[in-house]
C-alpha cells in the first residue's frame, strides 16, 4: 500500500490529471482438469500486478504491470497515452461525482479455497467422476475446477481506500452419454465468491451435481425431436434467466444501450405489470459484491418494473453522459484490464403462479428446463440451444424432447408473458465482453403464449 501512495502522491505533483485510478492485485489461483481418469491440469499460479488508469484532457489512458518498482514511469505512460487520446476525442469525458470510500470488505467463506488440503480437492473430483460413471450409459466426464483467493487494492487521487479481502471457486463438468444409437451431452456449472469450500460439501454436494447431470443426459437420450413452430411455452428459473441476461441485460448496459432499442424504451411499458427483472445481489450469486472497480457502492436496480422500463447499468462515465447516479457496474477482468460496465446477477422476479398452474391449462406446448449455448444480438434477438425440456400435453409434462433449441425477439417476447410462477432458481457463469466477469442469472418459471420458436 505504501508504494501505491508514494506512486499516487507523485503522479499528483507532477502530472496535470483529472483523475488517476491505481488498482492492484495479488492473487493466487489453483486450476484442476480431469478428463476420464486422468488430470490435465493441474496448476497453480500467482497472479500480482497494478492496473493504472487515467484521465487526462478528458481522455483515458491505460496501462498495467507486474513490476512494482517502476510505478512512476508506468503511471507516466499512461498519462502520455490519454493526452493523445484527447486529441482524437470530439466530446471530453466527465465522470459523475461520487463520495470518497475507505473501507475493507471481508470475505464471507466459511471455508476459503486456500484452507482446503490439494489432497481433498483431488478426491472431490474423483468422486464426482465415479458417481457419473457408475451410470452406464456415461461414456465420457470431464471436470474443470478452480478457485483463487489473495486481495484486491484501489486508490484514486480523489480519496478511494478500498482493500478486498478477495475468493471464489468454480466447477464446470460436461458428460457424454451414449445408448440405443444415440448421443447426449450434458453441462453444469456451480461457483461462488461468498461460498468457500462449503458450496461443495453443503448446498452443492457431488450427489447433487450427479442427479441434475444425468437427468439432462437422459433427457436427451430418451428425447423425441420437438414439432417446429410457436407454441406456449414454460420457461424454467435457468431458461428465463439466460433470456435475461443474453437477450435483455446486455442491452441495458449503458455503453451497449445506445446502440440498442432500450435507448428510446427508457419510462415505457415493455411487458406486462406483473413482469419484473433485476440487476441485483442475490444469495449465492456469483457477481456479488460490495463496491465496483471503480469505488462505487453496487446497488440494486430493477431494470423492467412492473413490466416498464426503468433503469440501466452504469459506471461513473456513462453515469455523467446519462445524468443518473452510478451503480457499481464498473468491473475489469483483473489488473492486466480496464473496468468496463458489466452485469453481475441479473434475475426476473417470481410471481404469484404454481408451475402446476402454469401448465394445466396447456393442451400442447413445451417445457424448457435447461439450456446449452446461446446467443443473442443488440436487437434482443436470442438463439438458445436446449439440453433438458419436454413436452406439454393435456396440462401434464410429457416425453423429453432433444436436439433443439428456442428462438426469438425478446423484447417481443416479453409482451407475450401471461403468467409468472413463484419460484426461484440461479445459474453461475461467466460471461464474455472482450474480457471475462463471473456472473449470474436466473428467476421463476415464465409462461410464453407465444413470441418463442421451438425446433
Amino acid at each position: 500500500m505504501e508504494a501505491l501512495e508514494r506512486a499516487l502522491r507523485w503522479a499528483e505533483e507532477n502530472l496535470k490529471v483529472d483523475y488517476i485510478e491505481l488498482r492492484y492485485e495479488d492473487l493466487r489461483k489453483t486450476t484442476l482438469g480431469l478428463k476420464d481418469g486422468v488430470f490435465t491440469s493441474f496448476t497453480g499460479k500467482l497472479n500480482r500486478g497494478i492496473a493504472i488508469r487515467v484521465l487526462a484532457n478528458g481522455a483515458w489512458g491505460f496501462s498495467s504491470t507486474s513490476d512494482l518498482a517502476n510505478l512512476e514511469k508506468k503511471i507516466e505512460e499512461a498519462y502520455k497515452l490519454a493526452k493523445a487520446a484527447a486529441t482524437t476525442k470530439r466530446e471530453r469525458i466527465e465522470l459523475a461525482e461520487v463520495k470518497p470510500v475507505e473501507d475493507f470488505v471481508k470475505s464471507r467463506m466459511k471455508v476459503r479455497p486456500e484452507e482446503t488440503d490439494i489432497d481433498e480437492k483431488v478426491n472431490h473430483l474423483r468422486e464426482l467422476e465415479r458417481l457419473l460413471k457408475e451410470d452406464e450409459a456415461v461414456k465420457s466426464v470431464q471436470v474443470r475446477y478452480e478457485d483463487g483467493g489473495g486481495r484486491k487494492l484501489l486508490l484514486t487521487n480523489e480519496g478511494m481506500r478500498i482493500e478486498w479481502d478477495y475468493n471464489y471457486l468454480y466447477q464446470g463438468v460436461y458428460v457424454t452419454g451414449k445408448a440405443n444409437g444415440k448421443l447426449a451431452m450434458a453441462r453444469d456449472s456451480i461457483g461462488a465468491v461468498d461460498y468457500g469450500w462449503e458450496l461443495m460439501t453443503d448446498h452443492e454436494p457431488n450427489e447433487k451435481v450427479t442427479e441434475r447431470l444425468l437427468r439432462k443426459m437422459h433427457s436427451q437420450l430418451k428425447g423425441i425431436a420437438p414439432r417446429r413452430g410457436e407454441f406456449p411455452i414454460v420457461a424454467g428459473p435457468i431458461v428465463v434467466g439466460i433470456i435475461a441476461h443474453e437477450a435483455l441485460g446486455h442491452l441495458a448496459e449503458a455503453d451497449l444501450t445506445i446502440n440498442s432499442p432500450f435507448k428510446d424504451l427508457i419510462g415505457k411499458r415493455i411487458a406486462p405489470e406483473y413482469v419484473t427483472m433485476s440487476e441485483r445481489h442475490v444469495e449465492g450469486g456469483f457477481g456479488n459484491d460490495r463496491y465496483d472497480d471503480e469505488g462505487v457502492p453496487v446497488r440494486d436496480i430493477r431494470i423492467i418494473e412492473n413490466g416498464v422500463l426503468k433503469g440501466i447499468m452504469l459506471n461513473r462515465e456513462y453515469a455523467h453522459r446519462w445524468n443518473m447516479e452510478p451503480n457499481g457496474h464498473a468491473r475489469a477482468e483483473s489488473y492486466r484490464y480496464p473496468p468496463i460496465i458489466r452485469m453481475r446477477n441479473t434475475v426476473f422476479e417470481p410471481g404469484d403462479h404454481s408451475l402446476e398452474e402454469l401448465i394445466e391449462d396447456i393442451k400442447f406446448g413445451y417445457y424448457v428446463v435447461d439450456f446449452r449455448g446461446g446467443q443473442a444480438q443488440l436487437n434482443s434477438a436470442f438463439q438458445v440451444g436446449v439440453q433438458e425440456g419436454y413436452v406439454i400435453r393435456n396440462g401434464e409434462i410429457a416425453e423429453p424432447i432433444r436436439d433443439t433449441s428456442i428462438t426469438g425477439v425478446a423484447i417481443e417476447a416479453l409482451k407475450k408473458i401471461s403468467a409468472v410462477g413463484n419460484d426461484f432458481g440461479l445459474e453461475v457463469g461467466f460471461c464474455g465482453k472482450g474480457q471475462t466477469a463471473f456472473v449470474s442469472s436466473g428467476g421463476p418459471h415464465m409462461k410464453f403464449e407465444g413470441g418463442i420458436l421451438i425446433g
